[in-house]
């Protein structure tokens, strides 16, 4: 595709658009209490984030605190009003902590103190067992879980685990209660997926099987009285890195469709009433993270895309964290395990373990009556996708059968079919040769008539050449994908012929990919503000190209994209399951 960077604009640019004057009515909004504490001159205090449409009255009834006091306290801060965004110090001690509500996340960061003003800060942290006593969390397996990940997060040995459930495998079952020691973890460093079971003594062996297993609660919500709302500013402030190396003389012409889509989204989104101030960092002109983070002014963006790869994404990663900026990564899936450490980082592209969990999800009501079968290649190592998939019906306790496929190994799929029954039959393989004989003797045996037969794979043999479209269909095959794009959708069809007037040109895979994130996460900060890190766990969408649903695995950790596009071949065609 061609282009002229006069006519994208590229360079530092400024998009803005008229805000639509709207009437808004007054919905008040529920106050947290938060995980945030810090120790001033001997005293303690909650740090809170104000987010829209909370009030003073509303965050000091929360806090049980004085509202003259939290004024004094921050005088500077008031001086023109609550502000979306401010931080207030409220004083510690006005609410029992067994009844505040949780948070999704916890963070661990030294602040340079420039929230509060001349007096530099340090984070308090206080133990589950003063004395040195032991106590047992209950943790509830979720998909994602694994014996070492459950290590790392509680501070224990693999072997500890094992050893204190009498686990026979190394694979943890979706669903599955386990204990684990706790000894070495604060209480505010546990999640809501975790139940709490520790002793007020702090005596060793406190865990009790027969005593009652609580959770959490949730105060009411607080009453608001006539309050003072402060709305979203209506102006987006984005930053986006991409390594287009326009100085080069021969930029990337993706990253430029990139760039393409991303202006787009800007142009539909202008209707909903923001203004949207956009800054483009080539990060082809730096030689590190480091070095770009020092030349940039990065401090007051709403949020920032950046195309890091997991080499070097820490240094911004923990920017980021520090100055609570989200930080969207939109292109690489192995960016995956970095993002348990940081909790500004929102990683948007799913991987293998995702979209493998996703396809075995679907068997998981039909597995009890159905037939499944693990269709891989032969050998010692059938690879990273067959791993995964094995892992995830393991984990969900979905019954299979494994055969070997290659050249001749019709027979042997026949073998182990059921007539009568439904039969689901999960090419593993990612090798071209082998997948196109494996879909060959899978779809012929579903054109034969003699079995019902349901396909799944990875998304990769879908673009394989010597892979039968045809057979594809015959076999019903299902995908789970992390992008996908419906050209019969009317959306995408409008989109296509905007880009065409706009740039002389078809868009690619790049484009619309720049335009669904640009679009989602400037939606998700005109929906949520301030707050927009916390808030789209709850905002689902589904756009041209990718979809959406956000979820954070750790307290600690940053936001994950778990929504797959479910791709379906059958006689009528490709069809994208909703």
């Amino acid at each position: 595709m061609k282009k002229t960077f006069a006519a994208l604009g590229l360079c530092c640019v400024l998009m803005a658009f008229s805000p639509m004057a709207t009437a808004q009515k007054f919905v008040p909004a529920p106050v947290e209490i938060s995980k945030d504490r810090v120790r001033i001159d001997g005293k303690v205090y909650y740090e809170h984030h104000v987010t829209e449409k909370q009030t003073l009255y509303s965050i000091c009834k929360t806090y049980g605190a004085d509202l003259q006091e939290v004024k004094d306290i921050n005088k500077d801060q008031l001086e023109n009003g609550l502000k979306v965004g401010a931080v207030l110090l409220i004083p510690y001690g006005g609410v029992k902590e067994e009844s505040a509500p949780r948070q999704n996340q916890s963070r661990d960061y030294e602040d340079d103190g420039s929230d509060i003003k001349g007096t530099p800060v340090t984070r308090q942290q206080e133990n589950t067992n003063t004395d040195g006593g032991t106590g047992y969390i209950l943790h509830r397996v979720k998909w994602y879980d694994s014996l070492l990940m459950l290590a790392l997060k509680y501070k224990v040995s693999q072997e500890e685990i094992i050893e204190l459930n009498n686990l026979e495998s190394r694979t943890l079952v979706v669903g599955d209660t386990i204990k684990i020691p706790v000894g070495n973890v604060a209480m505010e460093d546990i999640d809501d997926n975790s139940i709490v079971d520790v002793p007020e003594d702090g005596q060793q062996g406190g865990y009790d099987p027969e005593a009652p297993v609580t959770t959490i609660s949730e105060p009411d919500e607080p009453v608001e009285e006539e309050p003072v709302f402060v709305p979203f500013s209506g102006t987006a402030n984005v930053a986006l890195m991409l390594p287009i190396a326009a100085s080069s003389g021969s930029p990337s012409g993706n990253f430029l469709d990139f760039y393409a889509g991303v202006l787009m989204a800007l142009g539909e989104i202008k209707t909903s009433g923001v203004n949207v101030n956009l800054k483009v960092i080539d990060m082809a002109d730096f030689d590190s993270a480091e070095q770009l983070i020092a030349a940039s002014n990065l401090k007051g963006f709403d949020f920032i895309i950046g195309n890091f790869s997991p080499n070097n994404i820490a240094p911004l990663a923990n920017w980021c964290d520090a100055h609570r900026i989200p930080f969207i990564s939109p292109l690489d899936q192995k960016v995956e395990e970095v993002t348990y450490d940081h909790p500004y980082l929102v990683n948007v592209q799913l991987s293998a373990a995702t979209q493998a969990m996703r396809l075995a999800e679907s068997l998981r009501y039909k597995a009890r009556r159905d037939n499944v079968i693990v269709l891989c290649e032969p050998g010692d190592n059938p690879g990273q996708f067959h791993q995964e998939v094995v892992s995830s019906l393991d984990s969900l306790k979905i019954p299979y059968t494994i055969v070997r496929a290659g050249a001749g190994r019709g027979a042997a799929i026949k073998d182990h079919l059921i007539q009568g029954r439904n039969n689901h039959v999960i090419i593993t393989t990612e090798k071209e040769s082998i997948a196109a004989d494996a879909v060959r003797s899978t779809g012929m045996l579903a054109q034969s008539g003699n079995y019902n037969i349901t396909g799944y794979a990875s998304h990769r043999i879908r673009r394989f050449e010597s892979v039968d479209q045809e057979l594809l269909q015959r076999m019903n095959a299902h995908f789970s994908m992390g992008y996908y794009v419906d050209y019969n959708d009317e959306a995408v069809k409008e989109f296509v012929r905007s880009y065409r007037a706009l740039y002389n040109a078809e868009p690619g895979n790049f484009a619309f990919q720049g335009h669904d994130i640009a679009y989602y996460f400037i939606k998700a900060l005109q929906k949520y503000g301030s707050d927009m890190i916390n808030g789209i766990d709850s905002y689902k969408e589904q756009l041209l190209q990718l979809s959406f649903d956000f979820d954070r695995r750790t307290g600690e950790g940053g936001m994950f994209n778990e929504a797959t596009r479910n791709v379906v071949y059958g006689s009528g065609g490709i069809s994208l399951r909703k």
